[in-house]
């Protein structure tokens, strides 16, 4: 059945869903309206997420690709470019076809059973960077804007409010991520960007068991 789900991602077809979710994991609708506006980026900013994703020795002939896709996310979705880059070698060390033992696929390990639908019915094939990458730093945004930034974070590697074990595990995400995004701080290249207020998007964790 999994097998089937990625290869339906990888070849969306209109009439068939991955897992379902309930509503309330849907992102607004007016993200998904814009979602498959192309932005294209080019220039000092990929270069420098292209270096930045090389000093950490990500694997990959097409390095420029995602450093390219990692700055449109950044700036269709108002975010800093080298947070999402750092999200992107903790997630997955920058390899598209990564998936993990909890359903959970691409260069932002989007969770199939989370946001598999919201995939399907967007025909975003999380397969290709471009469009993981997008869709993770949608994600992404929405729990920085609810719960500010590494809040955000920790709950975009998902985990269980007042659950021990999985509040340490988040923790120690949030610390693998942070060491990244710190890394060479005094390259100001790439510039943090303002978060706007909340406005109610959803506040449900990523990964469930």
């Amino acid at each position: 059945m999994f097998l089937t789900a990625v290869l339906s991602l990888a070849f969306p077809q209109p009439s068939k869903t991955v897992d379902s979710v309930d509503e309330a994991t849907a992102l607004p609708e007016q993200e998904a309206i814009v979602q498959n506006k192309v932005v294209q980026v080019s220039g000092p900013v990929v270069r420098s997420i292209e270096a930045f994703l090389t000093a950490h020795k990500i694997p990959g002939a097409d390095l420029k690709r995602l450093a390219q896709a990692i700055v449109a996310g950044a700036k269709k979705h108002d975010l800093d470019p080298r947070l999402i880059a750092s999200v992107v070698i903790v997630e997955s060390r920058g390899n598209p076809f990564a998936i993990s033992g909890k359903d959970a696929i691409g260069v932002m390990q989007i969770h199939l059973p989370t946001w598999g639908q919201t995939a399907d019915q967007e025909g975003i094939n999380l397969l290709k960077v471009e469009d993981n990458v997008d869709l993770g730093a949608r994600i992404l945004k929405n729990y920085i804007i609810n719960f500010g930034l590494w809040e955000g974070v920790k709950r975009y590697n998902g985990f269980f409010v007042d659950d021990p074990v999985s509040e340490g595990s988040a923790q120690e995400y949030v610390a693998k991520v942070q060491c990244i995004y710190e890394f060479r701080s005094e390259d100001r290249s790439v510039n943090p960007v303002s978060m706007p207020a909340a406005d109610g998007f959803s506040r449900r964790g990523r990964r469930e068991s």
